[in-house]
């Protein structure tokens, strides 16, 4: 299959322990998905990711506040390749606000495995891996 263009996006993983940070959609259906956004041209990953946040959920993130853990690619049905390059921060994260409200309900701390069901294919196996390759245990 022959890519037509390519669009390549940010996620941010943010944890209170077995709790995940994500913003509901606006919409009937519940759908989560997690902070983050499309990478502007001359932008890196990280960058787009730090500017996302800010403009999102009013959380401002440095560099050093992020680690990067995956990048999932695929092409879609319009034969787009979508890059979605995943990052961790540890930071704690307490001044959420939803900024975009014409997108979103509301941001909320999650338990991880409830989330799984209403976010994207992409976001649910990305959390899945992360609870699985570093043993994070749920009480």
């Amino acid at each position: 299959m022959k890519v037509k263009n390519t669009i390549s996006k940010s996620r941010l993983l943010a944890f209170k322990t077995d709790k995940l940070l994500v913003l509901e959609k606006i919409g009937d259906k519940k759908k989560y998905s997690l902070a983050g956004g499309i990478k502007k041209k001359k932008e890196s990953d990280l960058d787009s990711l730090i500017r996302e946040t800010s403009e999102e959920i009013n959380v401002h993130l440095n560099k050093e506040d992020l680690t990067y853990f995956i990048t999932r690619k695929r092409v879609n049905k319009d034969k787009v390749e979508v890059s979605k390059h995943y990052f961790v921060t540890s930071l704690k994260l307490d001044e959420i606000k939803i900024l975009e409200d014409h997108k979103f309900k509301s941001a909320s701390w999650v338990y991880w495995y409830d989330a799984l069901d209403y976010l994207d294919k992409d976001d649910r196996f990305v959390v899945e891996l992360y609870f699985g390759q570093f043993n994070k245990k749920v009480n």
